[in-house]
């Protein structure tokens, strides 16, 4: 095996592992990241005493060998994951995912009832987002949980133009009976330590040339050269993290992508949820905020005050590829500009909807690849 010259654009979980792991095999590694920290939304951040991240980061996972791997930089604790929905027509909370348990206390149990049976003979529509749910639970269900909400968390006006591969989320089940868990996976946790998985993005780190506050501008593919604000950057293997229309200079347009603004409050009490529990709450109505989380719960911080965190949508950064035909369409219009020496792994990069696991696993398959 030569030691290659390998540069990495972004410092997030899928950014940080492939840099251990490919320094381990004693390539040399850049890391160049646009924020002044790495981890992204995972990083651990403070409102006082209190850490939070940007969105509760759960570790869920059927993989033992990624759940060890994660271990061993950062010890986890068994975390299951029990959350509510505020259903606004009902004036009421509900166990989400939705739960069979809950449909009989709705006051329009009837017409559901009618509709699931309907659901179950006409089978699913995969056409698009907004149709598979309604095949999936029928449309009354779908206005309380479904309508409102997604067209809040992706910034868009209907639910038609998101694709239907989003089905995932409630991980191929939209109504569950009996386990009340978010995930179902063997391995959930969350790291013991109060500053997260900040020592997991460090301790990666540690073998590789990093850069933070390095915005991209672009890359030539035939020099084989990283453009940023501060500098250039030499590479033989070009790993993308990040946002790929910034790396291409929004040659083909912009791709769309929801942001978030984090508004923490700190309140008199032990929790904010009086549920054990429960760990935050989705709103499905037309509020600004579409989560409510109890982030002590979450963290296991030591304090005689609380931390509730209200999510809020905002155009002030790019968390959530938006799953829409023409962004979906756009990406595609951008793989084919990837040169051979050119990989792209995690959320931004691959432009899905993905979570820890998922980051950590492309980062591992790719190592093995580049060997």
């Amino acid at each position: 095996m030569s030691n290659k010259k390998i540069v990495i654009i972004g410092a997030g979980f899928s950014g940080c592992t492939a840099a251990y792991l490919l320094t381990k095999k004693g390539h040399s590694v850049t890391v160049l990241e646009t924020e002044s920290h790495p981890g992204g939304g995972c990083w651990t951040r403070f409102h006082g005493e209190h850490p939070f991240t940007i969105g509760p980061r759960i570790f869920y996972s059927f993989n033992k060998n990624i759940y060890d791997h994660i271990n061993s930089f950062v010890k986890m604790r068994n975390f299951n994951t029990r959350t509510i929905s505020y259903v606004e027509q009902d004036d009421c909370f509900y166990n989400y995912p939705l739960q069979y348990e809950d449909l009989p206390s709705m006051p329009d149990y009837k017409k559901i009832e009618k509709e699931l049976d309907e659901a179950k003979e006409s089978g699913l529509d995969f056409e698009n987002f907004e149709k598979y749910w309604i095949s999936a639970i029928g449309p009354t269900l779908y206005k309380k949980f479904v309508e409102e909400y997604s067209k809040k968390m992706w910034a868009i006006d209907s639910n038609l133009e998101l694709s239907a591969d989003f089905k995932w989320i409630n991980r191929g089940t939209p109504i569950k009976d009996g386990d009340t868990r978010l995930f179902g996976d063997q391995y959930q946790g969350y790291p013991y330590a109060i500053t997260g998985y900040n020592d997991y993005f460090l301790k990666s780190l540690e073998g590789a040339d990093v850069h933070f506050n390095e915005t991209i501008t672009g890359i030539d593919k035939e020099k084989c050269v990283v453009t940023s604000k501060n500098a250039q950057y030499q590479y033989d293997i070009l790993i993308n993290t990040g946002h790929t229309d910034e790396v291409f200079g929004f040659k083909h347009g912009t791709l769309g992508y929801s942001g978030r603004k984090i508004i923490p409050v700190v309140l008199p009490n032990q929790f904010v949820f009086e549920n054990p529990d429960h760990y935050w709450a989705h709103y499905s109505g037309d509020q600004e905020y579409t989560r409510a989380v109890d982030f002590k719960k979450v963290t296991n911080n030591k304090s005689s005050s609380c931390l509730l965190t209200l999510e809020m949508l905002s155009d002030e950064n790019r968390l959530y590829p938006k799953q829409t035909k023409p962004d979906l369409d756009m990406f595609e219009t951008y793989i084919k500009e990837f040169p051979a020496n050119y990989h792209a792994i995690g959320r931004l990069g691959k432009f899905k909807y993905t979570g820890i696991t998922d980051a950590i696993e492309q980062a591992m398959e790719l190592a093995e690849v580049i060997g």
